[in-house]
C-alpha cells in the first residue's frame, strides 16, 4: 500500500502497522488479521461490572434507582454474574466517628438481590476525585478532616512536604490520633458495622466478596504520582514518606541497622515528572543499587507489606466466611529499565534483579486473600507507540504479577484500567483470563468490568461486550462436588457419546443443568497440585480416595517398620520365660540387616525374597518373643515401679537397674558413681546402728525397693526418681536434692517404746527393719550464693477480692499499708486482674473502671509497676478461689437461649467458665463475635488507663486466654466433679467446635472422623483403664492422630487471634500468655491429662513447640505456672498418678528460650519455706546455664495476711534480694 507524500498515513494501532519510509513514498506493512481463539469448552470465569462512583450520593442516598434497574436488568439479560459496588468511608461515617449511615446502600442492595444478581463490595478509605476516571469528589470524612488540620502529619508527605489527602499515613496505623482510636481499628469498626448491617446478605449468599481498600485508589499503593501535585505520565512519581510518623518508623529502622545517619529519604531521587536517567538515584547503576539504597527500598516496601498484614488481619474477623481481596496497581511505565523507578516511588521494591511482588503475595497468602490486579487489557505494543520514552510493558508486568499469586496457590482476579469496548481489548483480556496453553489449566477467578456508563449501554459496544462476557463463561463447564475441573479433550467424546455429565451452574441453557455425572470415570480436582486426576468408577464404588490410598500406604509402611524395629531388638536380646536374658551372635543381626537391605534396594529390576514359609516362621518366633517381652516389662513396671517407655530395650533395662543402685547414668549411656557411692554400704545405704539400751541387734542395710512411709512433702523429688521413677533421667540437679540411695545419709535405728523425735522439716524417712525404726536423716543443705547473679523482677499478685462486684476498692487503706511494706523490701510491682464479669457486667460495650482507677493511682503515688490481667473468665471453685465473679450477667442472658457459647463436655454439661472457642468468629454476642468483644474491651482499657502507658507504669498486659486465665481447655472443672488426678475430658461438644471438627474431617477426607473419641473414659479416669489413653491406645492411631492434631490447633488458633487483637490495643507495651502446669500422667506414653486440656505432647511429640511458635510471631512472654517441688509430691500422695511436674517444668523452659521468648513464672500455691524459695530460685537462675539464661519476672502468688507474719515475710523479704541478685 502506497501513499503520497504528505498526505497523512492512518495507522491502526490496534493490529499494530509497521511504517516504512522510501525515497518518495511511505510503505504501510500491515499484519494479516489476527485468528482469534475458540473459547468454548474453557474455564467459567465470573464477569462482574463496576457501578457508577456517584449512585450513591454524599448524603448516603441511591441517584435514579429506576435508571440504575433498567440498566442492571440489561447486564443481567448477558448473564453479567453481578456487580461491584464502593462503600466509601466519607459517605458512611462523615459527620462523626462510630457514627454509620448505610441508609443508600441498604436500597441499592435491596435491587441487586431482587435481580438475583451477586456483589463485590470495596471498603473505599480514599478520597474520591482527581484521578484518571474520576467524576465525583468523595472527601474522607468531616471530622478527620478537622484532625488533619491540626495534625496534618496524618496525610502521607513528599519531600516539599506537600500533603496527599487522599488517604491517611500508614505511620499512623498504630497511633491513636483519631478521636482515641487507631487507623486500623478505624477500618476495623466500619467493617464491622457493615457486617453487622448487611448479615442477611451476607447469610444469603449475595455478597460473594469484600475487596478491602489499602491505600489511594483503594490499591496497595503508597500516593506517588498524584495528579494534584503536578504529576503527568510517565514521570516516575516521589517518594511518600516524609510525614512525623512514618519518619519515626524510618529513624528507628535506621538505629537498628546501625546507622542511624541513613534515617532520611533519598536526596537525589528527583522529582514527580522526572525520567529515571534523570535521576542519580534511579538511572543505570545509581543509588538505588547501593547499601543505603537497598536499606531504603527494603523498610519502604516493607512498611506497605506490614500495612496490608494488619488491616487484612482484621478484615478476616470482620469478614470470616466471606472471600476477601486486596487490589494491586499497573505500574507499567519504566518497566523496561533496570530500576523500574515508578514502581520503586510506589512501594514496590521490584528492580530487574528481585520480585518484588513476591512478598505481597506471601502476604495475601497468610490472609486466604484474592489478588486483584488491573491493566490487563494493556497491550506493550500500544504503549510503545504512543509513548515510546516510557519504557512500558504491561505485559511483563501482567505476567509477572500472576504468576507470583499462582506460585502461592491464591485466588487473582483483574479488572480493565481504562474503559474498553473494542473486540481487540476485550481479546487480550481474555487471553490474560484463560492462558493458552497453561499446563495447570489456570486461569482468573473473576474479572470486573470498569465501569457501567452510557458509552456501555450503545448498542455496537454492548454487542461486544455480550460476546466478551460469554467468552469469559465458556461454553461447557463441567463440576464435581460444587469443585470447578479443567476441561480435558476425553470429556469431548464422552459428551459427544451421549454419556451423561453435569453443565456449569452458570449455564444460560436451564434445561442443560444437573443431568448428572459422568459414568465412566470420575473426576477430582486437587487444588494444591492444580491437576486432574483419573479415578476409575470401581474404586469410587468402594469407597476409597487418594487419601484412602495414601493412609492405607503408610500404615503398612510403618506396619512393616515396626516389624523390623521388633526384629532387630528382639535378634539383639533374646528374653526366655525365666527372666534371663541372651544376646545373639553379631553375625545373625548382620546376616539380618543385610536381608533387609537385600529387600529394599532393587538388583536388576527384581526383589530378591525369603520363601513365604520362611517369613511366616520368623512372624510367629517374632510374635512369641515380642509376647514374652511384654509380660517381663509390664511386671517390672507394675511391681518395680519401673517407669518404662512402651518399646523399651535391654538398655532401658540395665539403666533402671543402674539408678536404682545409685548410679547415674547419662542420656547418651555415660554411667558413674553418684558423689555419695564411696560411703555407701553393700547393700546401698550407709547406716548407723542405734539401739536402747537392752537390745542389740545388727541391721544389714538394704536399698529400698518401694516408697517409704512418710509424711506429705517429707520426700524430696530425687528420692522419688531414686525408688519409684527409675528410668527417668532428670536434667540438672540440685543442691537441695537429697535420696536416700543417691547422697549419704545418717540413719538411726530406735527400739521399741522409743520416738523417734524428727524435725517436720528435715527431709528424712523412716522405715521398720524388726522392731527396730531406721531414721534417715540427710546433712545440712548448703545455700548457692547468689549475690551478683542477673536481676529478675519480683511481683505480688493482689487477692481476689481487691476489687468489689461494684468496680469499687475494697479496703484501700488496709491494701495501701502492705503496699508500703511491700514497697519497703524493693518488690518491684503488683500484679492485678481486671474481670470482664465485673467491668462490662450489666450491658455491652458499657464499661465501669472505677475502682481501678483507685487503685493503679495508690500503685503510681508508691511507684512500683503494674501487671494487669485481662480476666476473661470467671473466679470461683478453682484452688485458691476464695471469691465468686461470674461472666457478665448480658452474656449469661445469651446463653439461656443459646448454651452452646459455652465450652461442652461428652455428658453435654455445660463450663460457664468461660466462652467456648468457637465462637471466636461467630456473631452470637448481640452482633460481635467473642474476638471483637475481648479487642473492645481491652481497647477501653487501653484508652481508659492512657496516661499509666504513656509513663511506662504498666509494664505487661497478660491476655486471659482460657479457664483461670491459661491458655487450655477446661478439661478438669471441680464443679463437673473432677479430682486430681483424673485424666479430664475432651471440651468440644458445643455446636460451633463439633462444626469445626466436621470441617476438618471433611477436608481430611474422612467424614465419619467428625466425632469425638468414645472411649477416652470420664474426668476421674486412669490413663490405662481407657482404649484411649493406654498405652497402645487410639491415641496414636490414624483417629486418634487427627483429632488431637485439630483439637490442639484450635487451641493454639484461639491464642494466635486473641494474641493478634492484645498487640493492637496495646501496641509499644509487653503481651504475656499464661500455660498450664499440667504435670500429672507425664510418665505416660499419652501424656493423657496434657492431652485432654489441648495440649498434644505424648511421649514421641513436642507439643509446646507450637504454642511457643505463636507467642514467638506476637512477641509475647510466656507465663508457667507450675507445682513448686516440696509444697505437693504428687508420686508421694498420689504415687500413681506418675507426675513429673519438674520434668515439665524443664521441657517449657527449654521450649521458650529455644525460641527466644522471655519467660516469666508463678508459684502455683503459697509457699513460706526457705527450702522452696530455695528451689524456685534455682529454677530462675539454673546453675552453670552456658547462655546464662534466666526468668524475665517472677510472680508471688498472692499478698495474704499469712504472707505478712514475721517470719514468713523475712523469709519472702531474703527471696526478693535474691531474686534481685544480692546475698
Amino acid at each position: 500500500m502506497e501513499k503520497d507524500r504528505g498526505e497523512r498515513a492512518e495507522d491502526n494501532s490496534i493490529v499494530g502497522d509497521v511504517l516504512d519510509t522510501s525515497d518518495e513514498k511511505q510503505v504501510v506493512v500491515k499484519p494479516p488479521k489476527l485468528e482469534e481463539r475458540d473459547f468454548s469448552g474453557t474455564s467459567y470465569v465470573p464477569v462482574y461490572v463496576m457501578l457508577p462512583l456517584s449512585i450513591i450520593d454524599l448524603e448516603c442516598e441511591l441517584v435514579n434507582s429506576d435508571d440504575l434497574l433498567n440498566q442492571l436488568r440489561i447486564l443481567k439479560s448477558v448473564n453479567v454474574d453481578g456487580v461491584m459496588v464502593d462503600c466509601w468511608w466519607g459517605i458512611v461515617e462523615a459527620h462523626a466517628p462510630q457514627q454509620y449511615n448505610w441508609n443508600g446502600y441498604k436500597k441499592l442492595f435491596q435491587i441487586v438481590r431482587d435481580l438475583k444478581l451477586k456483589l463485590q463490595v470495596v471498603m473505599s478509605f480514599h478520597e474520591c476525585g482527581g484521578n484518571v476516571g474520576d467524576d465525583v469528589h468523595i472527601p474522607l470524612p468531616q471530622w478527620v478532616t478537622e484532625i488533619g488540620q491540626s495534625n496534618p502529619n496524618i496525610f502521607f508527605t513528599d519531600r516539599e512536604g506537600r500533603r496527599n489527602c487522599e488517604c491517611l499515613t500508614w505511620g499512623i496505623d498504630k497511633e491513636r490520633i483519631l478521636r482515641g482510636r487507631t487507623a486500623v481499628e478505624v477500618y476495623f469498626d466500619f467493617m464491622r458495622s457493615f457486617r453487622v448491617e448487611f448479615d442477611k446478605f451476607f447469610a444469603g449468599g449475595i455478597i460473594s466478596e469484600i475487596e478491602i481498600g489499602l491505600g489511594p485508589c483503594g490499591e496497595l499503593r503508597y500516593p506517588s504520582y498524584p495528579a494534584k501535585h503536578g504529576w503527568k505520565y510517565p514521570g516516575i512519581g516521589e517518594f511518600q514518606c516524609y510525614d512525623h510518623y512514618l519518619m519515626k518508623s524510618l529513624k528507628k529502622a535506621a538505629e537498628a541497622r546501625g546507622h542511624s545517619f541513613w534515617a532520611k529519604g533519598p536526596d537525589n531521587a528527583g522529582y514527580y515528572n522526572n525520567q529515571p536517567h534523570e535521576t542519580r538515584f534511579f538511572c543505570d547503576g545509581g543509588d538505588y543499587d547501593s547499601y543505603y539504597g537497598r536499606f531504603f527500598l527494603s523498610w519502604y516496601s516493607q512498611v506497605l507489606v506490614d500495612h496490608g498484614d494488619r488491616v487484612l488481619s482484621l478484615a478476616n474477623l470482620a469478614f470470616e466466611g466471606t472471600s476477601i481481596a486486596a487490589k494491586l496497581s499497573g505500574i507499567h511505565w519504566w518497566y523496561k529499565t533496570a530500576s523500574h523507578a515508578a514502581e520503586l516511588t510506589a512501594g514496590f521494591y521490584n528492580p530487574s534483579n528481585r520480585d518484588g511482588y513476591a512478598p505481597i503475595a506471601s502476604m495475601l497468602k497468610r490472609h486466604e486473600t484474592a489478588l486483584n490486579f488491573t491493566c490487563v487489557e494493556l497491550r506493550t505494543l500500544d504503549q510503545h507507540e504512543d509513548f515510546p520514552e516510557a519504557l512500558a510493558d504491561p505485559e511483563g508486568l501482567v505476567w509477572q504479577v500472576l504468576n507470583a499469586a499462582w506460585d502461592v496457590n491464591i485466588p487473582v482476579a483483574s479488572e480493565n484500567a481504562l474503559p474498553c469496548h473494542d473486540r481487540e481489548g476485550y481479546y487480550k483480556i481474555l487471553e490474560n483470563a484463560k492462558p493458552r496453553n497453561d499446563p495447570d489449566g489456570r486461569h482468573l477467578s473473576a474479572f470486573t468490568y470498569l465501569r457501567l456508563s452510557l458509552g456501555l449501554m450503545e448498542s455496537q459496544n454492548f454487542m461486544e461486550f455480550e460476546r466478551f462476557v460469554r467468552r469469559m463463561h465458556g461454553n461447557v463447564m463441567v463440576f464435581y462436588n460444587s469443585e470447578a475441573v479443567t476441561w480435558l479433550p476425553s470429556l469431548r467424546d464422552d459428551l459427544a457419546q451421549g454419556k451423561p455429565y453435569r453443565i456449569c451452574k452458570h449455564c444460560p441453557n436451564e434445561d442443560d443443568r444437573n443431568v448428572g455425572l459422568i459414568n465412566c470415570q470420575i473426576l477430582r480436582f486437587v487444588s494444591g497440585e492444580r491437576r486432574l486426576i483419573l479415578r476409575s468408577a470401581e474404586m469410587q464404588k468402594f469407597g476409597t480416595s487418594e487419601e484412602d490410598d495414601e493412609e492405607m500406604g503408610m500404615d503398612v509402611k510403618e506396619e512393616d517398620d515396626d516389624d523390623e524395629e521388633d526384629k532387630n531388638i528382639a535378634s539383639t536380646v533374646m528374653v526366655d520365660i525365666d527372666g534371663g536374658l541372651a544376646s545373639s551372635s553379631s553375625n545373625s543381626q548382620f546376616n539380618h540387616h543385610q536381608q533387609f537391605q537385600d529387600q529394599l534396594t532393587p538388583q536388576g529390576g527384581s526383589r530378591r525374597c525369603r520363601p513365604f514359609e520362611e517369613k511366616e516362621r520368623t512372624k510367629l518366633r517374632e510374635r512369641q518373643r515380642r509376647a514374652i517381652t511384654a509380660k517381663i516389662l509390664a511386671g517390672l513396671r507394675r511391681h518395680g515401679n519401673y517407669n518404662l517407655r512402651v518399646r523399651a530395650d535391654i538398655n532401658d533395662v540395665i539403666a533402671a537397674l543402674a539408678r536404682e543402685a545409685g548410679w547415674v547414668v547419662l542420656p547418651d549411656g555415660t554411667t558413674f558413681p553418684s558423689r555419695s557411692q564411696g560411703t555407701k554400704a553393700a547393700g546401698g545405704t550407709s547406716s548407723t546402728v542405734l539401739a536402747s539400751p537392752s537390745t542389740h541387734m545388727q541391721v544389714q542395710s538394704t536399698p529400698c525397693p518401694t516408697l517409704r512411709g512418710i509424711s506429705s512433702g517429707n520426700q524430696s523429688t530425687i528420692e522419688y526418681n531414686a525408688s519409684q521413677m527409675k528410668g527417668v533421667f532428670v536434667p540438672s540437679s540440685s543442691p537441695y536434692d537429697i535420696s536416700a540411695t543417691a547422697h549419704s545419709l545418717t540413719s538411726a535405728i530406735v527400739g521399741d517404746g522409743e520416738d523417734a523425735q524428727i524435725d517436720p522439716h528435715i527431709r528424712g524417712s523412716i522405715d521398720t527393719v524388726g522392731n527396730m525404726q531406721v531414721v534417715d536423716i540427710p546433712p545440712k543443705l548448703q545455700e548457692r550464693d547468689f549475690a551478683g547473679t542477673s536481676y529478675i523482677p519480683v511481683y505480688v499478685k493482689l487477692p481476689l477480692g481487691v476489687i468489689n462486684m461494684k468496680c469499687e476498692l475494697a479496703d484501700p487503706d488496709g491494701l495501701l499499708n502492705q503496699l508500703r511494706i511491700l514497697k519497703s523490701i524493693n518488690v518491684d510491682g503488683v500484679v492485678v486482674d481486671c474481670w470482664w464479669g465485673i467491668v462490662e457486667v450489666h450491658a455491652p460495650q458499657k464499661y465501669n473502671w472505677h475502682g481501678y482507677k483507685r487503685l493503679f493511682q495508690i500503685v503510681r503515688e508508691l511507684k512500683l509497676k503494674l501487671q494487669v490481667v485481662m480476666s476473661f473468665h470467671e473466679c470461683g471453685g478453682n484452688v485458691g478461689d476464695d471469691v465468686c465473679i461470674p461472666l457478665p450477667h448480658w452474656v449469661a442472658e445469651i446463653a439461656r437461649s443459646n448454651p452452646d457459647i459455652y465450652f461442652t463436655d461428652r455428658s453435654g454439661r455445660r463450663n460457664p467458665g468461660c466462652l467456648s472457642w468457637g465462637v471466636d468468629k461467630e456473631r452470637v454476642l448481640r452482633g460481635r463475635t467473642a474476638l471483637e468483644v475481648y479487642f473492645d474491651y481491652m481497647r477501653s482499657f487501653r484508652i481508659e488507663f492512657d496516661e499509666y502507658f504513656g509513663d511506662g507504669m504498666i509494664s505487661t498486659i497478660e491476655i486471659g486466654l482460657g479457664p483461670c486465665g491459661e491458655l487450655r481447655y477446661p478439661s478438669n472443672p471441680v464443679k463437673h466433679g473432677w479430682r486430681y488426678p483424673g485424666v479430664g475430658e475432651f471440651q468440644c461438644y458445643d455446636q460451633y467446635m463439633f462444626k469445626s471438627l466436621r470441617k476438618a474431617a471433611e477436608t481430611r477426607g474422612h467424614s465419619f472422623w467428625a466425632q469425638a473419641p468414645d472411649n477416652a473414659g470420664s474426668y476421674n479416669s486412669r490413663p490405662h483403664e481407657t482404649g484411649f489413653f493406654c498405652d497402645g491406645g487410639d491415641y496414636d492411631g490414624y483417629y486418634g492422630r487427627f483429632f488431637l492434631s485439630w483439637y490442639s490447633q484450635v487451641l493454639v488458633d484461639h491464642g494466635d487471634r486473641v494474641l493478634y487483637m492484645a498487640e493492637l490495643a496495646f501496641e509499644g507495651t509487653c503481651i504475656a500468655a499464661k500455660l498450664p502446669g499440667i504435670h500429672w500422667w507425664y510418665k505416660t506414653a499419652s501424656h493423657a491429662a496434657e492431652l485432654s486440656a489441648g495440649y498434644y505432647n505424648p511421649c514421641n511429640r513436642d507439643g509446646y513447640a507450637s504454642t511457643v511458635a505463636m507467642l514467638k510471631k506476637h512477641r509475647a512472654a510466656l507465663n508457667f505456672a507450675c507445682i513448686e517441688p516440696g509444697i505437693l509430691d504428687p508420686h508421694v500422695e498420689y504415687p500413681g498418678a506418675l507426675g513429673d511436674p519438674e520434668g515439665l517444668a524443664w521441657q517449657v523452659l527449654n521450649a521458650a528460650w529455644d525460641a527466644c521468648i522471655p519467660f516469666a513464672s508463678e508459684n502455683a500455691f503459697p509457699c513460706h519455706e526457705r527450702e522452696v524459695y530455695n528451689r524456685m530460685l534455682d529454677n530462675a537462675k539454673p546453675l552453670d546455664d552456658p547462655d546464662r539464661r534466666h526468668f524475665s519476672a517472677f510472680t508471688y502468688q498472692r499478698l495474704s495476711p499469712r504472707l505478712m507474719e514475721r517470719h514468713n515475710f523475712m523469709e519472702f523479704k531474703r527471696f526478693v534480694k535474691r531474686m534481685h541478685g544480692k546475698q
